[in-house]
């Protein structure tokens, strides 16, 4: 991964995008689309994009804006704003999707833990039951 500070050629299979939460600008090969990435600037962790979303572009103006049909600027206009919104939208999507994948880690480790504090309580009150033999039912009765 590199970022727009760093000099290098984007190539054919580059997907360019930029960090929901900073705003730098990276960039990766096809094959990361959907990993999570670290973003160089501010560590958070960035989902890549697919290329399909970057793919959709607006189609250029012809070199002399004069003589273009009024409707055309305006569509033209509409369909950059459209863009905007849609990159907007799936950045929020990735931030929103790193937040659930780390609540789903911390989740995963609170049922172990829970596990664990299970079978400890189990194990105890094993060795605390009547009948059991030991030092511990002694101290029990104590």
């Amino acid at each position: 991964m590199t970022t727009s500070n760093e000099m290098t050629e984007i190539g054919p299979r580059d997907i360019v995008f930029d960090c929901p939460a900073c705003h730098k600008s990276m960039v990766v090969d096809e094959a990361a689309e959907g990993l999570t990435v670290d973003c160089p600037g501010c560590t958070a962790k960035v989902i890549v994009p697919s290329k399909t979303d970057e793919s959709v572009e607006t189609p250029s103006l012809p070199p002399s804006p004069a003589g273009v049909d009024p409707r055309l600027l305006a569509l033209m206009s509409k369909l950059k704003e459209l863009q905007t919104q849609r990159t907007e939208i799936s950045n929020n999507i990735a931030v929103r999707l790193n937040d659930i994948n780390r609540q789903m880690v911390m989740l995963a480790r609170l049922e172990n833990a829970h596990q664990q504090v299970m079978q400890e309580w189990n194990r105890v009150l094993a060795e605390l039951k009547p009948g059991a033999t030991g030092r511990s039912q002694a101290n029990f009765k104590a």
